[in-house]
């Protein structure tokens, strides 16, 4: 008599199987439409403070004296943003493109101190560069951001998509500082010095570039995760004083270098 055995699979394995098969196609499910979201992100920002304090003496054939000063400060302010944007599907779902409306809810500021620079003790005297205390904030933020990337439909059992970014943020730029000196020539007693304050607030437009990757949740819901490079923004302005006969002039200049690491969370209606 022959005995044939039946060998057994695995209990689990036909599934195992199946399940391997399906999920490229229930990945391809990808979700499109109007959506909304928020963010957090932080800010890789360098930031340059800098002055010239120049003086003509035009009593003494002319000449001049230069005292200049700088800081650098390197800060990761975090910034809270929402957002509501519309992705478009195509190419049978395994491409896609999206426009994306951002504004600022919560941002942080950034401060530092200017050394001074001078031959006084105090080093603030007229005519020398007085040590000054600075704040910067941006109070307002609005950004339009396109993208366009390869789907998880097309990435197969990856469940990822991959994006690049271009967009354009208008910012609003709240630049104080604050400084403590004589504005006489021929020199000051202590209570004759006085604060000097400056102030800018410019609105700018700055081009933003990056690339990005989706990892879905659920079928509503996912998260983004984005490295985004912004244009550098640089301003320059110029204070005058003059007290007998000697003028004194401070170009002063501002330059701000960000790079914004983000995180997402978005859900399609």
């Amino acid at each position: 008599m022959v005995h044939v055995r039946h060998i057994k699979k695995p209990p689990g394995l036909r599934a195992l199987v199946t399940a391997f098969v399906l999920m490229p196609m229930a990945i391809a499910a990808e979700p499109q439409g109007i959506y909304y979201g928020a963010s957090a992100t932080m800010q890789q920002a360098e930031i340059e403070y800098k002055k010239s304090v120049r003086s003509l003496f035009r009593d003494n054939e002319g000449r001049t004296d230069t005292q200049e000063t700088s800081a650098n400060v390197e800060e990761k302010p975090l910034q809270w943003d929402g957002l509501l944007g519309y992705r478009l599907n195509f190419a049978e779902g395994t491409q896609f493109f999206a426009i994306q409306l951002e504004a600022s809810l919560l941002g942080d500021d950034v401060s530092g101190r200017l050394g001074g620079e001078g031959e006084s003790a105090s080093q603030n005297l007229f005519g020398e560069a007085w040590p000054e205390d600075w704040s910067l904030e941006t109070s307002r933020t609005l950004g339009v951001v396109t993208k366009y990337g390869i789907s998880r439909a097309l990435l197969q059992a990856i469940d990822i998509s991959l994006y690049g970014l271009v967009g354009v943020r208008q910012t609003t730029i709240d630049f104080f500082s604050s400084s403590f000196g004589c504005f006489q020539a021929i020199g000051c007693d202590v209570n004759e010095f006085r604060t000097n304050t400056q102030s800018l607030d410019p609105e700018v437009n700055l081009v933003v570039a990056g690339v990005g990757i989706e990892t879905g949740l659920t079928n509503k819901a996912a998260l983004q995760f984005e490295v985004r490079y912004v244009q550098d923004f640089k301003s320059e302005w110029l204070t005058e004083f003059e007290d007998s006969g000697q003028e004194v002039s401070v170009p002063s200049g501002l330059t701000i270098e960000s790079t914004d690491l983000t995180v997402k969370l978005i859900r399609y209606l």
